[in-house]
Parts: C-alpha cells; structure tokens; sequence
C-alpha cells in the first residue's frame, strides 16, 4: 500500500463512500493525469478502482503487460478487460465485491456518456451485484493540489529544461523570424534538453497579435522594436512547466517601457505580498492593485495564475473569482498581463512553490527589467 493509497481511502472514508471509480470504459486519455498520479500508469486508457482493501487496475489487451510493470509496484492488482464490456464488467463486479457498495466516481476523469456506459452496466447486473454509482468529491484533484518532494523534483527539472530553451530561443531571434519558426525552435529545444515534449502549444505573438492573450503563431515575420510575447513550457516524466517573456527586436518603444515597467512591478508585488492562508482572489489582487493603480485594471483580465503538475492548469486557482485557499506546497504561476488592443501586449510569467509561507521563485530564465528597457 503506498501513501496516495492511504490518503485516498482517508478521503474516501470521510466522504461516505465505499471505493472510487477513475475513468470509464472506453475512453481513451480522459483521467490520464489522475490514473499517473494514483497508480502510476503511463498509457492512454484504463479504469482505477479503489476500495478499502482493494486497488485495481483495469486494463485491456494493450495494456496488460504495460499496467503490470506501472501499477503493481504502486500496490495493484491488474484486472484483465478482455472481450466486450458487458462480458468483463460483471467478472469485474464479482471479483471486486462491487454489490452493494457506494461507489464516487471522479466526476473530472469521465464524460457523461462515459457514465451512462457504467450505469447500463450496473443495471444490467442482478440486483445484489449492483453498485450504486454516485459523484465523488475532488479526492484525487485535493491531493495533487500539495507536491511532495519527488513532484517538486520533476517539476523544476521540467523548468529548467523550458528555462534553457526560452534562453536559447531569445539570443537567436531576429526580425525575419516568423511566430511559428520561433515556436518550432522553442520544441527542439525542449526535446534537445532532455524534455518529453512541449507541455502545450507555445505561444508566440507579436505586435498588435500579443494582444490576444492566447494567441496562435502565425507565419508573420517578428519585426523590431514592437512586443514579442512568448509563452512556453516544457513536459519531463509527466509533469509540466509554463513560462512567459516579453521582449522586444532592437530599442523598444515608450509605451514597452511604460507597459513592461507596471507589468514588472505589479509580478514582482506579487511574489513579496503572497502569502499561505490567502484565498486565490487575495493573492490576485496582490498584482491587479499595482496595474489598477497604472490605470490599466480593464487591459488585465485574466487570472494571476494557476497551479501546475501532472497538467498545466490544475489547482489552486489564482484569481479574482478564486476561494481557493494557498497552502505550503502548492505550485503556481504568477503571471500579470496588460494588453492593449491595435498594440500588443506584455506578460511575465514565472512559476513559485509556497515554501515556509511564502513564494519561492522556480523559473529562471532570462527576463527584461524596468532598466533593460
């Protein structure tokens, strides 16, 4: 049994339910991140079940093998999935003792129609073998919002692989590169460092484009001395970075200097006023009082940041809708952004981990300060 086990069925227990159900048949991807963190499974489907004295993972023909070398190391069982779901579901049902039992079912990691697929299954059952399927609290996203030590290992090694990318990325651009040469770039870097893969499709805008803050590169040409926005990140062992710069080609403009100058300060309030025990919409104001203060609160209008692991956005949730409450652990981005339509735009990204109630800073990539600019 290892700890996420204990921790889970701890959770499972003050919730009122008898097991937790991850995934459902059929569904290719969907709960990947959870089925990782739970049982240290790699591959693209399959189901975890979780009671007070059973762990079982369900695999097809695929992923047999595959599940026995991941899972049963993280103190599974592997339940072979062979045939259609109508013939292995009940052998399932009989095997894991469902009758009867409540069972949460981790309303994140299946689609309703991938419910509907196990209340048929359930219904088809004779009435004593029946579980009673019912929606579970956040147990598994609870737990990942806090990383232990191995987590945070892997998550600063995902940083530095991104960080030495976007470093090599900015000493080579040039006005004749293009958005999307920029991003290619920034991928091979990734997979040169050491990196899985990117952790999301990187962003490069420039001009009036970086605007938008999620926007796609394009074939356009960078140019000079206008914003050059590039958020990025990189994927290592399964878990996930996230880093944005704001540069520009030859001498920038006033206005850069004006708009990176707030953007600047109110990231830099932020990591010094941040603190353990805030809610998320506290700690986002934290940054938003500093540009509100610029006159710039309607040019930023996204969350301050958002937590990072096994996915790119996960909880907390930093911003100004957020009741979520920072805990020591948790890892986030910080990330202010003003944007100024028919102009462009400037972000400022780095990620911290709340360490003895206050953020410590991850990412070190090369960054613009009010006096490079």
């Amino acid at each position: 049994m290892t700890e996420r086990l204990t921790l889970i069925r701890a959770a499972v227990d003050e919730a009122g339910l008898d097991a937790l159900l991850i995934s459902a048949p059929g569904e290719e991807n969907l709960g990947a991140a959870s089925r990782y963190y739970v049982a240290g499974f790699t591959g693209s489907a399959g189901m975890v079940y979780v009671s007070r004295d059973r762990a079982v993972f369900v695999a097809d023909f695929r992923y047999v093998e595959q599940a026995g070398r991941e899972c049963v190391p993280r103190g599974f069982e592997v339940f072979s999935a062979l045939g259609h779901r109508t013939e292995w579901f009940p052998r399932l049902a009989g095997e894991a003792g469902l009758g009867g039992l409540k069972v949460g079912l981790a309303k994140g990691d299946l689609t309703y129609g991938g419910f509907l697929r196990l209340q048929e299954l359930a219904d088809e059952l004779p009435a004593g073998d029946r579980p009673e399927f019912v929606p579970a609290p956040p147990i598994v996203e609870t737990l990942r919002r806090c990383k232990d030590e191995d987590e945070l290992a892997l998550i600063q090694r995902a940083i530095d692989i991104s960080d030495a990318a976007c470093d090599a990325v900015v000493a080579d651009l040039s006005p004749e590169q293009t958005e999307l040469e920029v991003a290619e770039a920034f991928a091979r870097g990734v997979r040169a460092g050491g990196g899985d893969d990117i952790s999301f499709e990187t962003i490069v805008a420039t001009g009036p484009w970086s605007a938008m803050p999620h926007a796609q590169p394009r074939g356009e040409r960078l140019g000079s001395s206008r914003p050059v926005v590039i958020d990025m990140g990189a994927k290592y062992r399964g878990y996930c970075s996230d880093l944005t710069r704001t540069v520009t080609i030859g001498a920038p403009d006033e206005t850069f200097r004006h708009i990176y100058e707030i953007v600047f300060e109110a990231q830099r309030a932020a990591i010094a006023g941040i603190e353990v025990g805030m809610t998320g919409v506290q700690a986002h104001n934290v940054a938003h009082d500093v540009i509100r203060a610029a006159g710039y609160e309607a040019e930023f209008g996204h969350g301050l940041g958002h937590g990072i692991g096994l996915d790119v956005h996960e909880a907390p949730h930093v911003g100004l809708t957020s009741e979520d409450v920072l805990e020591e652990g948790m890892v986030f981005t910080i990330e202010p952004g003003i944007y100024l339509p028919g102009w462009g735009g400037v972000r400022i990204e780095d990620i911290v981990v709340l360490e003895n109630g206050r953020p410590r800073v991850l990412s070190h990539a090369s960054k613009l300060t009010p006096a490079g600019v």
